[in-house]
């Protein structure tokens, strides 16, 4: 297969009579200022872009060989833009408009991985940071007592949440210590790993629904920090892309910070206090614990995790750490750490402000992709770990059933809903997959920036990516999107090799399984009507099926909108 990528050929003076037997009516025009495109298909798949311009005018000749004909309308403007799309060619199948409930979506399309408290205190870093050292406390302030290292039943109360205007707090657990492990080396040194779980969420004095064990307890220590050798558990696999967690140079630039430690907490508790086993929160990072008392009286002075008890004690008749539900919260473990790292690496030391909500959860959900072969988990393509190949059609788990019924959304537009995870996911997932994998996402985070220019000034450093801006990555990615389903793409964005695509940074190689979006249940929202193409987002249109001869298409977009044709 041969493919013709982003080009055009204009017919210059050229005015052409644009039907309206598809796409929305309309009354035919003549507009001496559009941009006339001509395409002949000739290969088996085709990709063309047909520009930017506010108006284009372009005649397809398909000849005899039957073709579907896809337009991928993206735009790269900060504001929403309608788009106008007329056609000659046969209307197909309305596009599916009902909305479907997230309820409908299997296991992983119900997880969040932060609450929005999490998101507002998140939202201020910038400022907290810059402010923190306006209002440094006298030389005659006490210094904060150190904490001592924890015992094995120990009994604290941990702050679960915090006013955020005043930082005190206004939740709490007692919580008891259930595993402390030190020494434990790592290529940062040696580690201290403390568990706590809540009183009321263990076994023996447990109200909830699903309850901890010690078994539990020991497995959970297990799978993030107590393998042997360097490359063998999560915080291997996870540092190994982004670095260390937390160090001396935190304090050393901001006094509020706590101290380096050299250890890790992970609290399990009844994360919201929702008894769910089955959806919700399942863990998070939350940095007001690296701050120290005397900025936030509700900090726990800690370098920790919170991770919901109950879902991870949801096994099976006989829970086991591969049971579905624990294997996720242990998923969940490496994307809360890839938090925990950018907080450390790129807030405090690098940008000195939060990065954009949307690129921090790409890279948290595709550690979750990278991973996934490792922990033996369905991962978000929810496809056997065994399996490269994008499985088989019906598939109802992973996060992208719900990226199908949302792929118009915004992509940089964060409003801490199920679907800006699925949407960031299946966007992370095309840019590891074809500008230079783990690496790809270390030059992310030790870049300076934190909103889009992070991901184009990436690309750029990898070979296949130089001087791509975020507009060829956004139209490239809804290529890929519509041609998921073929396998062995030359020359063009893709998902689907047909198995595992390996990743090798730093001597650990990691593997990433194929994609097809067409696999899934719903299958991709593509429309038959024209509509809104939504700020820094896609939308995917059909003109037909079984084509042939010539297709007159008219487009009247906002100028920052660039249309492609596909033909398969």
């Amino acid at each position: 297969m041969r493919l013709k990528l982003l080009s055009t050929a204009l017919l210059g003076g050229v005015v052409m009579l644009v039907g309206c037997g598809g796409g929305d009516s309309g009354t035919t025009f003549i507009d001496p200022t559009a941009s006339n495109v001509q395409v002949s298909i000739t290969d088996d798949y085709q990709v063309e872009s047909l520009g930017s311009e506010s108006t284009i005018n372009t005649m397809v000749s398909l000849g005899n060989a039957p073709k579907s004909l896809y337009l991928v309308l993206s735009n790269n403007a900060t504001t929403s833009a309608i788009a106008m799309i007329t056609h000659n060619a046969k209307v197909v199948a309305a596009a599916q408009t009902k909305t479907i409930s997230p309820t409908v979506f299997a296991k992983k399309s119900r997880i969040l991985h932060h609450p929005q408290y999490v998101q507002d205190f998140n939202s201020q870093m910038g400022t907290l940071l810059s402010k923190a050292e306006e209002n440094k406390p006298q030389a005659k302030t006490i210094a904060p007592v150190e904490r001592r290292e924890d015992s094995v039943e120990d009994q604290t109360s941990f702050c679960l949440n915090i006013n955020q205007q005043t930082g005190n707090c206004t939740e709490t657990t007692m919580a008891t210590s259930k595993k402390v492990v030190s020494d434990i080396p790592t290529a940062f040194g040696n580690k201290t790993l403390n568990i706590w779980v809540s009183n009321d969420s263990f076994e023996g004095n447990c109200t909830k629904s699903k309850c901890v064990t010690q078994a539990m307890v020991d497995e959970l220590a297990v799978a993030f920090l107590l393998k042997d050798s360097l490359d063998n558990d999560i915080y291997d696999w996870v540092t190994n892309i982004y670095g260390e967690e937390w160090g001396s140079a935190a304090q050393a630039k901001y006094s509020y910070l706590i101290p380096e430690s050299n250890e890790i907490t992970i609290l399990l508790t009844d994360i919201d206090g929702d008894d769910s086993p089955n959806g919700g929160v399942v863990g998070f990072f939350w940095s007001k614990d690296n701050f120290d008392k005397t900025k936030f009286a509700g900090s726990n002075e800690r370098v920790m995790f919170y991770i919901d008890s109950v879902m991870f004690a949801n096994g099976d008749d006989v829970w086991d750490i591969d049971d579905y539900w624990p294997k996720e919260l242990i998923s969940t473990l490496a994307h809360e750490f890839q938090h925990m790292i950018h907080f450390y690496q790129k807030t405090i030391l690098l940008a000195n402000d939060n990065t954009d909500t949307w690129i921090d959860e790409m890279l948290s959900e595709s550690t979750e992709d990278l991973v996934a072969t490792k922990i033996r988990h369905t991962g978000p393509r929810g496809v056997s770990y065994l399996d490269g190949s994008a499985g088989d059609p019906g598939i109802t788990d992973g996060r992208y059933p719900l990226f199908n019924e949302n792929n118009t959304l915004s992509l940089t537009t964060w409003n801490n809903e199920l679907a800006d995870y699925s949407k960031v996911n299946a966007f992370g997932a095309y840019l590891l997959r074809n500008y230079g994998g783990a690496k790809l996402f270390h030059d992310i985070m030790y870049n300076a920036y934190v909103d889009e220019k992070a991901v184009v000034d990436a690309v750029n450093r990898s070979p296949e990516g130089s001087g791509k801006k975020f507009a060829d990555l956004l139209s490239e990615w809804g290529v890929a999107v519509i041609l998921s389903d073929h396998e062995n793409l030359v020359d063009v964005p893709f998902y689907n090799t047909g198995d595992f695509t390996p990743s090798t940074y730093n001597n650990i190689t990691y593997e990433l399984g194929s994609i097809n979006f067409f696999n899934y249940i719903p299958l991709p929202r593509i429309h038959t009507n024209s509509g809104v193409v939504e700020a820094q987002g896609n939308y995917y249109y059909k003109i037909g099926d079984n084509l042939i001869g010539d297709i007159d298409i008219n487009l009247e977009l906002n100028g920052q909108t660039e249309a492609t044709l596909i033909a398969k």
